[in-house]
């Protein structure tokens, strides 16, 4: 059985919470812990300069526009341009299976698999799909 303890937190971390955990039916406090959960698995797979980069951006202020933008033909061109850019692969979740994640190298070659000690170790042999064409 686990217990709390009371903490102190940025009220615009509570409020993030609060806005956030609503669209879920969450409570500001299981959002802070969900956030702190996805937290504890992303960080030991993070770089030190990928958490830099992503400290650093700015907040996404309206997610509906940008998951419907994401959907379009631009919004892929404009994503696989920044994989391209990139240079490294990019990890994704993977819709079919919880339990795995979705790599997609620059050339548009997708693996399955996991992260086993920092590292991807795929399940899957590649899959060359014809990448979209990358325009900046």
């Amino acid at each position: 059985m686990s217990t709390t303890i009371p903490l102190r937190i940025d009220s615009n971390l509570v409020h993030r919470a609060r806005s956030s955990g609503a669209l879920l039916d969450r409570s500001p406090t299981a959002q802070i812990e969900h956030w702190a959960k996805l937290g504890l698995v992303l960080e030991p797979i993070l770089s030190g300069k990928s958490i830099t980069r992503i400290k650093q951006t700015a907040p996404i202020q309206d997610l509906a526009k940008v998951v419907e933008f994401s959907q379009t033909e631009e919004g892929q061109k404009r994503v696989a341009a920044l994989i391209h850019r990139h240079g490294n692969p990019v990890y994704e979740a993977d819709p079919k299976n919880p339990e795995l994640v979705i790599e997609r190298s620059p050339d548009g070659t997708t693996r399955r698999g996991h992260f086993v000690n920092r590292r991807f170790e795929a399940v899957s042999r590649p899959n060359k799909k014809k990448p979209i064409a990358a325009t900046a």
